[in-house]
């Protein structure tokens, strides 16, 4: 083989490892940040009254989703308890999610949801069908599941259920 038929194999060969170390290179820092962002905690995360109701709002699968933790009504505790209602909330931004959906326990209609954090420590979600704008909005205030009685038992806390 001659000296020139080499020296092309070699740099093809050399611009093919360069073309991959760039591409690595590029990749990396996008692959660590998804993987910070999967593993920070979202301001959402913790136990939020909403009403008559509080609920546990916790990381599921990278989105945001809400389970019924405490009910006021004790009739309505054996049924509803431990029921994920919240799920499939996307974050758009720091402290913004869309995306998701609700369900209402007592009559089991299913809504959309968006939901963003407020700097006055309140969540405020947005409940609607088709139209955000025709929704109502709902503000829940974190608490201190521990300062309620008649807390959801363990005994009565469901898995979560398959996405809807």
């Amino acid at each position: 083989m001659s000296y020139i038929r080499r020296f092309r194999q070699h740099n093809r060969m050399s611009f093919r490892v360069a073309a991959y170390f760039g591409i690595y290179l590029l990749a990396a820092p996008m692959l660590l940040a998804i993987g910070y962002e999967a593993a920070e905690a979202s301001q959402a995360d913790g136990t939020w009254r909403v009403r008559n109701l509080i609920l546990r709002i916790f990381d599921c699968q990278q989105q945001v989703c809400g389970r019924i933790v405490w009910i006021k009504e004790a009739a309505k505790r054996p049924l509803q308890c431990g029921q994920t209602i919240i799920w499939g909330l996307a974050p758009t931004g720091q402290n913004e999610w869309t995306g998701g959906a609700i369900l209402d326990p007592n009559d089991g209609k299913t809504y959309q949801l968006s939901a963003s954090y407020q700097q006055d420590g309140t969540l405020r979600a947005r409940i609607f069908r088709g139209i955000p704008l025709l929704g109502k909005t709902e503000i829940l205030s974190r608490v201190d599941l521990r300062n309620f009685e008649g807390r959801c038992g363990e005994s009565t806390v469901q898995d979560e259920p398959a996405r809807h």
